[in-house]
């Protein structure tokens, strides 16, 4: 399946601006428009436009929540929690790690790191998301599909990456988390599981799937590794419809966030 797959994934650019215009103008092969049936009753749905980040983690999804924090946007990623109205945020790390308490009910009950339940959030009224603003990282990927019936107004955001440079640091950072795609086709795929290239081509895809499940307009693709802090500046805080970050005295933007992988848990690293 990866193999036939992996033509049709490398034959398009990794540069953001190249995956975008390839929205404008899909290639029924390329750009697959893809809504996978439902087994279930008609889920309930929320007008709420929920900003879903559909990207893998080790795609900057932890300088994205940062930015959206700085913009005032309420934010979920997977371990970190941001309430823009309270400015209150939360974290799991303290905990031992695994998803915050909004998130626990999409997850099994296995620490530190739970997979997702698909079964339980196949159960979910997914609708009390709507507590959030933006959810990105963990469980986005694994529940995409799902997400998007539960909210037909949500838009999309999508941190590029080069393939192969993703495979290698997720293999080596998150062997045991589910590949992207795998999920949907009924297969366990952890990313440790699949080499270099199967890894890659899976990510790859998985892009072109979402890219080409949408409107163009909802979707935003941002790339954290080669645009510059102005450049991601001003995308992302028009596609949010939140005013720029205060510039400097030099009339700059600040710096785009730029995490790390752990730069995130060294920030609760103090005594609690």
């Amino acid at each position: 399946l990866l193999r036939s797959c992996a033509a049709a994934a490398a034959a398009g650019s990794c540069a953001a601006e190249d995956a975008v215009a390839a929205v404008a103008q899909p290639d029924p092969l390329l750009s697959p428009c893809v809504q996978l049936p439902s087994s279930g009753p008609p889920v309930a749905t929320s007008a709420h436009p929920l900003l879903i980040g559909a990207s893998p983690g080790t795609t900057g999804t932890m300088s994205l929540y940062f930015a959206l924090k700085a913009l005032g946007v309420t934010t979920v990623h997977y371990s970190r929690a941001f309430n823009a109205t309270s400015g209150e945020e939360t974290t799991s790390y303290r905990e031992g790690g695994g998803p915050v308490e909004l998130l626990r009910p999409l997850f099994k009950s296995s620490h530190p790191a739970p997979p997702v339940d698909r079964e339980a959030a196949h159960r979910t009224d997914l609708t009390y998301l709507s507590a959030t603003d933006a959810l990105i990282d963990t469980p986005t990927v694994d529940l995409f599909f799902e997400l998007l019936a539960a909210f037909p107004n949500a838009r999309v955001l999508l941190t590029a990456r080069d393939p192969a440079k993703w495979a290698a640091s997720r293999r080596k950072r998150h062997p045991f988390d589910q590949a992207p795609l795998f999920p949907l086709l009924g297969f366990d795929a952890p990313v440790g599981a699949l080499t270099e290239e199967q890894a890659a081509a899976a990510f790859a895809l998985w892009h072109r799937v979402v890219l080409g499940s949408l409107p163009r307009e909802r979707v935003l693709l941002l790339d954290l590794f080669g645009e510059s802090s102005e450049q991601l500046w001003r995308r992302l805080s028009a596609f949010v419809g939140r005013p720029l970050p205060a510039a400097g005295e030099d009339g700059a933007l600040p710096p785009f966030p730029h995490m790390q992988y752990g730069d995130d848990v060294e920030l609760d690293a103090g005594p609690s």
